[in-house]
Order: structure tokens, then sequence, then C-alpha cells
């Protein structure tokens, strides 16, 4: 029978190799059958300056796919796996920063980073694609002159804006001026054939066959324009403002010295007759300051200066003939006074004039989640309305209606909806966790004398310490009353531990001795979680609260009646958040933790009496971080101990006079506050 089981598992196992060895067979034909169908492969990249050559193993086809980011291209090879670009290769020279391939299926595209946006042209030779790139320069001397511009956009940088004009083919180099906040561009023989947004500050106007286009972004921007061909970008950088000072006297205007390095240097001058041209350019160099002089600027001085700062002696000189300066940077402007003050009166007729060239228009701001009156306000307390502006309100419809030149209403425009933005909720979530444990331990004992004579049981001694015609539990040798009553003074014992008689008192043995032990031990734990969650807005307080309602009544004193109240006695748990931004908060928190103690008779009716834990602090937190809220703990430890007087001193012996009890709670409660920033959908 042996035999027989020997013979069939050989046989079994014999059938199971074979199978195995089959499939495997197949597998190892199938894929290098799938080797095979694939044997063109990417052998070599080449680059040659503004040309790279991509060799592969056998000519195949292949497709550019259009990207829409001009610093990339892919190019689609059929039937080819990789090869060489298994890895990313990367080139510190050249148009090509980095290319790489991946495989679709048969065929693998190669991805090519550029340094530069510029146009490929390729061409396939045998097994090798060349890719050659015809340079920027190259590109922009082919376009053809721009006729009309097609696109105005403003974009925000860290300093600034940056400005795009967009012409339809090469612009011509513009004139650019700074005017008292406004930017004027020219393009000479060049037309307009788009709408700038509303958004952005700018007029337009023509002076014969130039097109001006003026953008007002206050004083507090420079320009850097960047001709780029068919495209002038103006880079709008912040700049410190000067700080300027109009005098009472001579109306002139002061600016405040930039720091040279020797603003303190003192001079000593003896002159007579001096040029007071020649006299200026000494006090520069000696200051470390260019000059520009007025032609306007002549005549002779005679001083004697002796240790005095030389910025002094340029103001004394300037007084004396009423001449005024500036500081632009390190150049020192000297004017007569009243060419400062022709000029400033030529900026506010020219910031006059363009703010009148423009065309009123009327704005219409449909509210989603701001105030329409607290929009209002904000707007007429920037005070950023032209003298023409007007702004009203339909509360119904929650519309705020402008009426204003174009540059303003563009500032209004980004005022509005930097303002009417929803307020972030933040999801509050509390973990409340009470633990409370207790531990009793109690010892006893009660001794009995009992009498009865033969055939009858009578008590002749009464309990100690136990109440008139009380009764307690049979003991072996006679009935309770007991002589000496101390059980274990904990809990409720329903039957002693242990009872016996000790033995008689007489040889007649009618009266007995009766002892009974009573022992108990208790312990318990108890945890309680609750999870409460609440919604709340930015900078709104939210409450959590759990416990009861305990009643309680209420004495009216005029008419004597009694009416029911409520007092809540219970965790009150307040938070107030405040967004920092999307990542972060700064959270008030409150907690107040509330107990009954007892009830207390006043006047005839009974008031709850309650204690009271209170702690409040102000945390950072991140979003989805949690707030640990501990040391609400509260723990009691309680001994007692009964004896009789005499016999409970007795050393020893005395132990079986006593009655020993401990009691011992602990109650803990722990909070965690988790806040989470909820997403704009």
């Amino acid at each position: 029978m042996i035999n027989k089981i020997a013979v069939i598992l050989i046989f079994i196992l014999f059938f199971a190799s074979n199978l195995i060895a089959g499939d495997i067979k197949r597998n190892t034909e199938e894929e290098c059958s799938a080797c095979d169908f694939i044997q063109n492969k990417i052998k070599a990249i080449i680059p040659e300056g503004d040309i790279i050559k991509i060799q592969l193993t056998e000519k195949t086809e292949f497709k550019v796919i259009s990207q829409e980011d001009p610093f990339k291209i892919k190019i689609e090879f059929k039937n080819t796996n990789p090869g060489i670009l298994n890895k990313k290769m990367f080139f510190r020279e050249g148009i090509i920063s980095e290319i790489s391939a991946q495989s679709y299926g048969d065929n693998t595209i190669v991805d090519m980073l550029l340094v530069e946006p510029v146009k490929p042209e390729l061409k396939m030779e045998n097994n090798i694609l060349i890719i050659s790139f015809s340079s920027p320069s190259d590109s922009i001397s082919q376009q053809m002159k721009a006729k009309k511009i097609i696109e105005i956009t403003v974009d925000e940088t860290e300093e600034g804006f940056e400005i795009s004009i967009q012409g339809d083919g090469e612009l011509p180099e513009p004139s650019i001026t700074k005017i008292d906040g406004y930017i004027n561009v020219g393009f000479q023989g060049i037309n307009l054939d788009t709408e700038p947004s509303e958004d952005i500050p700018v007029s337009i106007k023509r002076q014969g066959d130039e097109l001006i286009l003026s953008f007002f972004y206050g004083k507090e921007f420079d320009v850097e324009p960047v001709y780029l061909g068919d495209e002038i970008i103006l880079d709008m950088k912040k700049i410190k403002e000067t700080k300027i000072v109009e005098s009472q006297e001579t109306k002139s205007i002061e600016t405040s010295l930039p720091k040279a390095g020797n603003e303190e240097k003192t001079i000593s001058l003896d002159l007579q007759d001096a040029d007071i041209v020649g006299v200026f350019r000494l006090l520069g160099d000696i200051g470390g300051y260019n000059i520009v002089i007025h032609p306007d600027v002549k005549g002779k001085v005679t001083l004697k200066l002796i240790n005095v700062p030389w910025q002094q002696a340029v103001d004394v000189i300037c007084k004396t003939f009423q001449l005024e300066k500036t500081f632009e940077g390190n150049i020192i402007r000297i004017a007569p006074v009243k060419i400062f003050q022709e000029e400033k009166k030529l900026e506010a007729e020219t910031k006059d004039l363009f703010k009148k060239a423009e065309d009123e228009q009327i704005r219409i701001f449909v509210l989603k989640y701001a105030s329409v009156d607290k929009v209002k306000g904000t707007i007429e307390a920037a005070k950023i309305l032209s003298p023409k502006g007007t702004i009203s309100t339909d509360e119904r419809t929650r519309t705020v209606i402008i009426r204003d030149i174009p540059s303003v209403l563009g500032h209004i425009a980004r005022l509005v909806s930097d303002l009417d933005k929803p307020t972030r909720q933040i999801l509050l979530e509390a973990r409340i966790i009470e633990m409370s444990s207790s531990f009793s331990k109690s010892l006893g004992f009660e001794w009995g004398i009992q009498w009865y004579p033969p055939g009858t049981r009578t008590t002749i001694v009464g309990s100690v310490g136990a109440a008139a015609g009380s009764s307690a539990s049979s003991v072996p040798g006679g009935t309770a009353p007991l002589a000496i009553n101390l059980p274990a003074s904990t809990g409720n014992v329903t039957s002693p531990t242990t009872a016996f008689t000790i033995g008689y008192l007489n040889p007649s043995q009618t009266i007995a001795l009766d002892l009974r032990i009573s022992a108990l031990q208790q312990s318990g734990k108890g945890k309680v979680i609750s999870n409460p969650k609440v919604i709340t807005l930015d900078n709104q307080k939210a409450k959590i609260v759990q416990g009861a309602s305990i009643p309680y009544g209420e004495k009216d004193v005029q008419s004597g009646q009694i009416s029911t109240k409520f007092k809540d006695v219970a965790i009150t748990v307040e938070a107030t958040p405040h967004l920092i931004d999307d990542k972060s908060m700064l959270l008030d928190v409150s907690v107040i933790k509330e107990d009954l103690v007892e009830f207390v008779n006043i006047g005839g009716v009974y008031a709850p009496r309650t204690t009271k834990i209170e702690g409040n602090t102000k945390v950072s937190l991140k979003d989805g971080e949690t707030l640990v809220i501990g040391g609400i703990y509260k723990k009691t430890d309680s001994m007692t101990e009964s004896k009789v007087p005499g016999l409970g001193d007795v050393p020893l012996l005395g132990e079986l006079f006593k009655s020993r009890g401990r009691d011992e709670t602990l109650y803990e409660v722990m909070i965690f506050v988790t806040p989470r920033i909820l997403k704009y959908e």
C-alpha cells in the first residue's frame, strides 16, 4: 500500500514540474519576442551650440507634440525605447538645459527644457534627428513693425507691479516720462486696438501721431522699462518716498539730506568777491556731492567761515541770494526760489490736466460678503476719490455705485476686491475626558454576651452603640444585640466576614461570649469621553458646555411662593480664533469647571453650593494642532477610626476593640481643543 502511494506522489510531482517548465518557457519566449519587436533605441545625444542631434539605431517616424509652455519641447518617436535617455541629462551650455525621455507603449517621448523660448527646426537625416534653434535676436529681427497695441496687462510682483504692453509686431522704442505719480508712455505711429481692463489705472490720449498711455500709481513707484521687441514691460518698483516740507515764509521745497558720510565735516573759508558758482562747486567737493547749478545763479560772494559745517555754509549762501537747494541721491541741485515754485505749479497743473482730460465713468460693484455700508465708509475714509467722484449704495441689491475717472476706479476696484472676501470659518473640535477612581478599605469587630437557660435563649446585655430596638443577624451561639458594636464602617456589609462563639463565661455554660469580624475593600474606576464640535467665524467666540442643570427653589419675598430655578453645573469651554494666515492662528481659550458640593438651607429653601475652577490663556496654533488643557485635578484621602475607650488603647489586644476605615477618591479632567481652518469651496 505504501509503495502505491509513493508511486502516485512521484507521478503528480513529475506532471506538475512539466507544467511549470512549460509556462516558464512560454513566458521567456514572449518576453524575448517583445524585446526583439522594439529594437530601435536612442543611441546618443550630441549638442553642438544652437544645434542638438539625437542619434537612433535606425531611422523612424517622429512628431512634435504642441506645448503651451514656450520653454518646453516634446518629440514622440515611434517604435523606439529610451536607450541612453533612461536617466535625465543636464547641459551647462547651449540652448537646452536638460533632456529626458519616457516610454509610452512602444513609443518614446523626449522632453527638452529650453533656456529661453525659441522656435525649433527639426530635420531627420538617416538615423539622426537634427534640431536647430534660432536665437531670439534673429526672431525679433524677422518680426514685422507693429501697427497697433493688442493687449495691456498688469501683474503683481514682490516689489510692485509689471505692466505689459503687447504689440502685433515689433514696437518702436517708446518715450517714457514721470510727472507727479503719472507715468506717460508715448508711441509714434501706433494705434490702440484693445480696451484696457477697468482694474488698470490708465488714461489714453493722442497728440498728433503720438499715442500716450498715462498710468497712475502714485509717487511711491519708480519705473524701469524693459524692451522685448513686440512687448514693452514697465517694471514698477516701490521707492523710498522723499519727505517734502514746505516753508511758511518762502514756500520753498526742502528734502531730507541723504547720508553721504561728510555731513558733519567742518570747513574754514576766507573769500572776497568770489564767484558764487565756484564757491558752490568747492562746497560740493568738500561734502562729497555732485553739484548742478541753474544758469540764473550768478553773483559774487564775500565770506569768512571758521569751523562751520559745510552743509550750513551752503544753506547760508542760498538764503543770502534767495536760492533753494534739493538733494536727489548724491546730487545737489541749486536754483532760484522762483524756479522751484514754477516747477511745483507746473506739476500741479499737469496733474490736474491729466485728471480733467479723463472722462468720468460709472462702476457698479456687487458685494457678496462684505457689508455695503462698511465698504462705503472704508472708501470714503481712504480719501481716494477724485474731487469729481461720487459714491452711493443700494442695500437691497448689495451694490456700491461709484462715478469717477478710470485711474481712480482702478484703485477702488482693487480695494473692493480685498474687502469683499468671505470670512474664514474654523472648526473647533473638543475632546473632554473625565477620569475618576475610588478605593475603600475597612476592618471592624463586634462583641456580644449571651445568657440562656437550658432550652431558652435570652439576651441579658444590650448592644453598645446601637439604637434601642435594633436587630442584627444571628451569630453562632446566640443572637444580637451586641455588647460592642464596631463593624466595618465603609460600604454595606450584609453579613459578617467571620462570626463565632469564643467560649462561655460560667461553668454551667449559660453565658456565651460571641465575636464577629467584618472587613471590606472596594475599588472602582471610570472614564467619560465626549467629543463635541462647533464651527465659528474668524474673530467670533465659540462655546461648548457639558454638564447638567440642577433645579432648586427660589422663594418670593412678598408672596412667599416658591418657584423653580436651574443652576448649570458643567464644564464650559469658550474659544475665540484670530487667523494670522492660511495656516496659523491665535486662540483665546477660557475653561470653567463647576461642581456641586451640597444643598444649603437658606430661609427654608435649599440652594446649591458649588465650587468653580477657571482658567484663561492665549496661544498660537497651526492648523490642525491640538491644545491640551489639564490640571483640573481633585484628590480626596480620608481615614476614620472608632474604638472602645481603654480597651482600644491596649497594645495588640486593643486592635480587637477598634474599627478602621480609609476612603480615597481621585478625579481629573483633561480637555483637548483642535482648531481646523475650513477651506474655501
